[in-house]
């Protein structure tokens, strides 16, 4: 890939190396499940589990989902920002989205709890929950600074018969999630929250960044 900006680059081999790496470590004996982020409460919650949930994904639709997703925003939004600004963009978007999921699962579990044991102060380990994967989370930061520095970029999307703008498209996808979400519908095993968490991280660094750059420039 070398027409690829190096960060994008690296960060789709790095994807498509622990997507190898969930196939081939049940054939060792060794249980993938400890590179996805459990809720820190969990016995099997661990620290490294902040980074590598990002490049797990739960199926090959998942994987390509994500993969087409930064594929396509990421070049142009890491040839505008640079390739410094690109990683934290991406990974503190990650970030984000894993706030408003532990937010959003404290909340939850706090509900389950308090029902299902009134009078007893059981700990959020009485409640069964499923680990958290995916880049979806750093994406839709990607997508939201796209949407913020090309907003009237015509978009072609899954789905969407005819191009729409970034400007309505992505808010379009955010509060598709903010719906989800708060509806939180039987059978729905998407992370909606940390969608809405890597859109709302990236909205902000990029209005951060511009906001230093016009400062930055009017000095002189």
């Amino acid at each position: 890939m070398p027409q690829l900006p190096p960060a994008l680059k690296n960060l789709l081999i790095v994807m498509a190396l622990f997507g190898l790496a969930q196939i081939a470590l049940p054939n060792i004996g060794i249980n993938p499940h400890q590179l996805y982020l459990f809720y820190p409460d969990s016995y099997h919650f661990q620290p490294w589990q902040l980074v590598t949930h990002v490049f797990c994904h739960g199926d090959i639709g998942h994987f390509i989902f994500n993969g087409i997703a930064l594929f396509s925003f990421g070049i142009i939004v890491e040839l505008r920002l640079g390739t410094n600004r690109f990683l934290q963009l991406f990974f503190l978007a990650a970030l984000g989205a894993v706030l408003f999921h532990y937010a959003a699962m404290a909340y939850s579990l706090y509900s389950q709890v308090h029902t299902l044991i009134p009078n007893h102060l059981a700990g959020f380990e009485a409640v069964n929950y499923p680990p958290m994967l995916g880049a979806s989370g750093a994406v839709y930061g990607v997508m939201v600074a796209f949407a913020v520095l090309y907003p009237n970029e015509t978009l072609l999307f899954l789905f969407i018969p005819y191009p729409i703008k970034a400007k309505y498209l992505v808010p379009i996808m955010v509060g598709l999630d903010i719906v989800l979400g708060l509806g939180s519908f039987s059978g729905d095993n998407v992370a909606h929250f940390a969608h809405i968490g890597g859109a709302a991280t990236g909205l902000a660094l990029i209005f951060l960044w511009k906001r230093l750059d016009r400062n930055r420039y009017s000095r002189f």
